[in-house]
Parts: structure tokens; sequence; C-alpha cells
């Protein structure tokens, strides 16, 4: 895996190191609290509307048409800082893509809606329900937002891609679909890698 993101990623062999450090140390540092985190979450259900709409930001989806329509649109007005982005940010998709994809499956992690608790495990399952740790949604969110501020270094740009991202991470955890060491871990792998691929 570590061969594969190198690869692709052009990213040096500490940074690879710091991704699988921070990933480790932020992730199960946190399982302790995921439970109490879960309950708070569930008892304060009011904004559904809200999350439901920030939720929608970690869709992969959206971001491979926003990286997409921005390259093309960076072409075709030769705008090369908008292209430069644009094509950081659809790499940055698919290197984290391939990290969470394969870390889910080799954790296994049960969602917390299967009331399974935290700390259930069946690595290399396919089931979804079995695919928490960690969360997707995040990684992609802060690895755009990452991209994104390392290539326009602005506090203002800082302050609205990482709330953003942040609301998503917290999305997951109110709409019941991550705990929250799965968004932790998958903000900090997303954050490493968005800012190492911006700033290379």
């Amino acid at each position: 895996m570590l061969i594969l993101l190198y690869s692709l990623s052009g990213l040096t062999a500490e940074q690879l190191s710091l991704i699988s450090a921070t990933a480790l140390v932020s992730g199960i540092s946190m399982w302790s609290v995921d439970e109490d985190i879960r309950r708070f979450a569930l008892q304060h259900q009011n904004y559904n509307s809200l999350f439901d709409a920030i939720n929608q930001l970690g869709d992969g989806r959206y971001h491979i048409l926003a990286f997409g329509t921005g390259y093309i649109a960076g072409r075709l007005i030769r705008n090369e800082k908008l292209t430069e982005v644009s094509r950081e940010g659809f790499q940055s998709f698919l290197i984290s893509g391939l990290t969470v994809i394969t870390l889910k499956s080799l954790f296994g992690r049960a969602r917390p809606y299967t009331n399974e608790g935290a700390l259930s495990f069946h690595p290399l399952s396919l089931d979804n329900d079995y695919h928490s740790f960690p969360s997707g949604h995040t990684i992609v969110a802060f690895s755009a937002a990452s991209v994104i501020s390392s290539n326009f270094r602005n506090p203002a740009v800082y302050a609205i891609s990482y709330s953003l991202a942040t609301g998503v991470a917290m999305a997951r955890i109110y709409k019941d679909r991550h705990w929250f060491s799965d968004v932790l871990m998958g903000a900090a792998l997303g954050g490493v890698i968005g800012w190492a691929i911006g700033s290379h």
C-alpha cells in the first residue's frame, strides 16, 4: 500500500511515515471516548436538515465533478492556477480513496448503527456495515481542504475550507455512520495527504 501511495503521489518516505504515524496515533488513541461521543450525538438530534446538507460535501462524486470541471475550465481559459489546483485535488482524492478503501477492509470496524460497540472488528469484511474505520467522507473533505489551503495560503481560505471539512466530520458522527475516532483518523490522513500534494 505504501509503495502504491509513493508511486501515485510523489510523496517522500518521510511524508509517508508521517501519514502512517498520524493515522495510528489519532485514531487508536480515541477509541476510549467513542461511545460517550456517540451517546451525546444521539441525544441531540435537532439539526437533521443542516447535517444532511453538510454531509454531501464529503461525497466523492461531487469532488470528482468539481475538480474535473475546474481542470477543464482551467485549460480552456488558460488559467494555470485553476488547472494545477484541480489536478492536485483530483490526485489527492484518488490517493485518499485508495487509502481509505484499503484500511476499511483491513480493519472491518462495525459502524455505530450496528450497535455492536466501538471495539467490534471484522477484518477483511466486504460488508459496508463493517467499513467504519476510517471515515471516507472525512478523508475526502480534508484532503480537498488541504490542497486548496496549501495553494492559496490565505487565512480566510483556511477558515472556510477547514470549517466545511470539520462540518462533514461532525455530520458523519451525527448521522451515526461513524465513531469519533473514525473521523479523526480520516481528518488526519486527508489533511496530510492533501497538504503534501498541494505543497509538492
